[in-house]
């Protein structure tokens, strides 16, 4: 009895399997990403400074600069106190970071 398969074909299934399992991957990482952010936004106050935010989030001026270019209002009370809305943020990481 001989058998023959085609190295290419399964050579072709295993890399489509690890595309998939990448993609997953991706997907459970921005979950992971967008849960931690909403649990820490559970304990903003309504209108969080600026710099509070950050901290609470653990999170960096870039990557508030990122979600502001995103589409993240913020709310510039004076030259100085710059303050984020709690329920707009939630609202933000659930359309940008929930999967």
């Amino acid at each position: 009895m001989e058998i023959t398969f085609s190295v290419e074909e399964q050579l072709d299934n295993l890399l489509g399997r690890i595309s998939e399992l990448t993609s997953n991957l991706e997907k459970l990482t921005k979950q992971t990403e967008y849960m931690e952010k909403l649990v820490k936004a559970k304990d903003l106050k309504p209108y969080e400074k600026q710099e509070d935010l950050k901290k609470k989030l653990g999170i960096s001026q870039g990557t508030l600069n990122k979600w502001v270019a995103m589409g993240l209002e913020k709310q510039i009370w004076s030259d100085r106190n710059i303050r984020y809305e709690r329920e707009e943020l939630r609202k933000f990481l659930k359309n940008n970071f929930a999967v």
